[in-house]
């Protein structure tokens, strides 16, 4: 078992901005001390701060919002031993903090495995940026579809935990473009929601989510109508 909970980690930071003015960022790679594979779908949480982060599948995670100041840094995984320490956060600087976790023997556990399917007596969760996530997906539109007048629509099926972070994407049903298809995944993580509740308590639920791709104005103009 690796269980750390006197360590501080006095990690190197780059600059984030001018002195003083912005809280800081940790960020790095989880790996597996079996192979160096990564290790996605591990939770770091700042203990005490409500402040949480998701690998993604490279292993990749990121803590933003930190004043300066000594952090406990906690990292979760299933089939994983826990790891805890401490690291120091200068303010407007991004510490870059990769840690490695010792492999639980037994069988593999879904690290997302107690995530459920939105029930309807919860409350539903709501996007709270859509306009932001107009205009990425407008940026990010096909040249080539925009160009043809080709929309559509993709439906993603969301894992988002009891802050309303996406933590895992997966298509549910296609637009029929696999272009499309993988502008909606990719900019699924750029999405933000107000969680789901259960009452009063926030719950991490599965819940699927339309994203509809409507040709750009000056490509509709260019290319005619759109389909």
């Amino acid at each position: 078992m690796t269980f750390l909970p006197a360590l501080l980690v006095l990690a190197a930071a780059s600059p984030a901005g001018s002195p003083g003015t912005q809280p800081g960022t940790v960020h790095g790679v989880i790996r597996s001390a079996a192979g160096s594979s990564p290790v996605a779908y591990a939770n770091v949480e700042v203990v005490g701060r409500g402040i949480s982060a998701w690998t993604d599948a490279a292993g990749s995670y990121r803590l933003d919002s930190l004043p300066e100041g000594r952090w406990r840094i906690r990292v979760n995984h299933p089939n994983h031993d826990s790891l805890a320490l401490e690291v120091f956060v200068p303010s407007d600087r991004g510490v870059a903090l990769d840690l490695t976790l010792e492999p639980r023997p037994g069988p593999a556990v879904d690290a997302l495995g107690d995530f459920e399917p939105f029930r309807v007596e919860y409350t539903l969760p709501a996007l709270l940026n859509t306009e932001e996530m107009t205009r990425l997906i407008e940026g990010t539109y096909p040249p080539d579809l925009a160009e043809e007048g080709v929309g559509g629509e993709t439906v993603l099926r969301l894992w988002l935990d009891e802050r309303g972070q996406v933590v895992r994407t997966r298509v549910s049903r296609s637009s029929g473009h696999l272009a499309l298809d993988s502008v909606a995944e990719r900019v699924a993580g750029h999405m933000r929601f107000r969680p789901a509740k259960n009452r009063d308590e926030a719950v991490r639920v599965i819940v699927q989510i339309p994203v509809l791709f409507t040709v750009p104005a000056p490509a509709v103009a260019a290319g005619g109508s759109p389909r």
